[in-house]
């Protein structure tokens, strides 16, 4: 059939042509614009339609429209393979052609190219016309192509696609690399027992399932499809049992992995493809689909620099293939660079055990550079899944209970509970005129508002506010939240804000939520009501409107530790910012962590988990704080050694009934693994 179409066409090229050139010669009129389209008699209609070939890409049409003397020089394979190489070279991705004018003699063409690497060019070309025998034809060279190609000139381009950098942890050990993965594939249309294959396979050790995913695969039949991995242990097997069988393939594809897994996935993240519209966006740039990029954690926030740029170079070159004429387009290549963080993998693995199956969070500070050492939410997932864009995987995570995607260490928002008493304390002791040696009456019923507000463990006689942290008595708390009422302007939400609380940690390479600090201002901007003494003895025990991320919580307690608030740092080498210091004197900010130690000691509320237990050298406090409805979260904050921590640990547990007993073990173990 095309053998037909290309005989109907030259014929209708004679003809036309013909009468064209003999109204040429006994200077008769330009046929009508109908008779132009149809029978191409004048050279405007050569041009269009050699225009019209090459915008199409039919290079036999195109050929079809030189005169004699081209085509006897240049066969048609060596006509189409200058148009194909031409194409290769610039990575051309569209072409359109479209005649500017058109003369007895040529006609110029405005060419617009669209590449995948070198964005779009536009110039002209001026297409040389000839009346021949036959007709108005082409008399074609290189230079119709483009200007420039003339005296054997040719295009030439080089083209270097970076390989994506590791995320490396703070003694260098991998949390994310790409890896040629070894896998093992399909190719259907050669498969010739698909029953006998599918045992083959399931022998082997993969399962029905994943054999079944890929014959039932939506691709065409001759595409190859993957199975799945096979281990390097098993890679001589495979290749002796496996590789005869028809149909099957090994093969080699990069890969992105990440070694820790589920144990740093929401901190480390993962990739995945560019969707169409992205694709679109950054035409000329010299992506294609399939490329990936950072989708969550410090994969999309260290992604530029992790992904490097491609790097693209076209050139003119003369006859001898070598020598540069000119350089038309160019973008300089960047590698992609190795990241390094300040995370610790033994701590982060440590923070995944521990929390088992626990929904909940881990986050883990090195007070004395604000480095963390470990963020984690629970429960977690492969972050692998979404490399292998393994559907079965990822059905399986997108439906799971408790939300495996959150990231509860930056975005959950929490009530502080009893870890917030603190702040509460801080607050006393620099805004409430409060001194160190100053007693409370911790009973067992507080009476200072109406109604009266019991103590969660009844009376515990007089306390200082260091012995109040000891036994998180509520009374204490109640008291100095009321006196900071009575005597100061928003001093307890002040304070709960130079420990952190209520703004962005700062902290860069993460995305964090804000939480709440509630205060008189917000309530009337928010609720039109006052803020009444009961707003203020709430959230004195960290109840109420409070919302913290349990990354502010590790913040807030590094911050007393340091006596300066800063942003939490997690990309090595940056130094932590500080945000301001804490407005304590060293008395004042001593006699806290007295009442953090003795939390841990004998007579405090986590001795069964620490002096009892026989840990003796730690700073804690814990809290339990009331959702909505009957659910409580539990809370616990560890630090050690005491006196000069090296690793502070905060747990937060989405459901439970005491932060010292559930999280407070969890927060020791995972400080032990820190400071090992």
């Amino acid at each position: 059939m095309r053998g037909i179409f290309l005989g109907a066409v030259m014929l209708g090229l004679v003809v036309g042509v013909s009468v064209a050139g003999a109204r040429i010669v006994m200077g008769g009129s330009e046929s009508s614009p109908d008779e132009t389209a149809t029978n191409l008699r004048s050279p405007q209609a050569a041009a269009e339609a050699f225009a019209h070939a090459w915008t199409a890409g039919d290079f036999p049409a195109l050929y079809v429209l030189l005169d004699p003397a081209t085509q006897q020089a240049t066969t048609l394979e060596q006509f189409t393979q200058a148009y194909n190489s031409f194409a290769t070279e610039t990575t051309q991705a569209q072409i359109s052609a479209s005649v500017q004018s058109a003369s007895v003699a040529s006609a110029t063409l405005a060419v617009r190219l669209a590449t995948a690497y070198f964005g779009t060019l536009e110039y002209t070309i001026a297409l040389n016309l000839v009346p021949t025998s036959a007709g108005w034809s082409v008399s074609w060279s290189p230079a119709a192509i483009h200007p420039e190609l003339t005296d054997g000139r040719t295009f030439k381009s080089d083209i270097q696609r970076p390989t994506r950098g590791a995320i490396l942890d703070r003694n260098g050990a991998q949390l994310a690399v790409t890896k040629d993965i070894r896998f093992l594939g399909l190719n259907r249309s050669t498969v010739t027992n698909r029953a006998a294959l599918t045992s083959a396979l399931v022998d082997f050790g993969f399962t029905k399932d994943q054999v079944d995913a890929a014959f039932n695969d939506s691709s065409g039949p001759t595409q190859r499809v993957r199975v799945g991995v096979v281990p390097d242990e098993k890679a001589e097997a495979a290749a002796t049992i496996l590789r005869n069988i028809p149909g099957v393939l090994l093969f080699f594809e990069s890969q992105r992995v990440h070694p820790l897994g589920p144990a740093a996935a929401h901190v480390v993240g993962y990739t995945r493809e560019l969707t169409a519209e992205e694709l679109a966006a950054r035409p000329g740039q010299g992506y294609r689909p399939g490329d990936r990029v950072g989708a969550i954690g410090l994969e999309a926030s260290q992604d530029e620099v992790l992904a490097g740029k491609i790097g693209a170079e076209l050139r003119i070159v003369d006859g001898d293939g070598a020598t540069p004429v000119r350089v038309v387009a160019s973008r300089a290549f960047v590698p992609g660079q190795d990241v390094r963080a300040t995370l610790d993998s033994a701590t982060l693995r440590a923070a995944y055990v521990r929390l088992g199956t626990r929904a909940g969070a881990a986050v883990v500070l090195d007070p004395r550079t604000n480095a963390i050492l470990a963020l984690n939410s629970s429960p977690s997932f492969d972050p692998d899944a979404f490399e292998r864009n393994d559907a079965e995987a990822l059905k399986a995570i997108t439906s799971a209970a408790g939300g495996p995607q959150a990231n509860r260490a930056t975005t959950g928002l929490y009530s502080g509970g009893s870890t917030f008493k603190l702040v509460t304390g801080a607050a006393g002791l620099a805004f409430g005129g409060y001194k160190p040696k100053d007693l409370f009456e911790c009973g067992a019923v507080w009476y200072g508002l109406v109604p009266p507000r019991r103590n969660w463990e009844g009376g515990q006689g007089q306390l200082t506010i260091a012995e109040g942290l000891m036994r998180s008595c509520n009374s204490v708390f109640y008291q100095i939240g009321l006196t900071l009422y009575n005597n100061t302007d928003g001093a307890l939400s002040k304070m709960a804000r130079l420990f952190g609380y209520g703004a962005s940690s700062g902290v860069v390479g993460l995305s964090d939520e804000e939480g709440l600090v509630p205060d008189a201002a917000w309530k009337r901007a928010t609720r039109n009501e006052a803020w009444f003494p009961g707003d203020e003895v709430n959230l004195a025990i960290g109840q109420g409107d409070l919302l913290i991320t349990p990354l502010q919580l590790a913040n807030a307690y590094s911050t007393l530790i340091a006596n300066d608030l800063r942003a939490p740092v997690i990309l090595a080498g940056q130094p932590a910012t500080s945000r301001g210091a804490l407005p304590l004197t060293p008395e004042q900010s001593a006699h806290l962590k007295l009442g953090l130690a003795l939390v841990t000691g004998i007579h405090g509320t986590a001795s069964a988990a620490f002096a009892l237990s026989g840990y003796t050298d730690f700073l804690g406090k814990s809290g339990t704080a009331e959702d909505a409805g009957a659910q409580q979260h539990v809370l616990f904050v560890a630090a050690a050694p005491a006196a000069a921590p090296r690793a502070v640990a905060a747990v937060v547990l989405d459901d439970g009934q005491s932060g010292s007993i559930e999280a407070g073990p969890i927060a020791r173990d995972i400080v032990l693994t820190a400071i090992k």
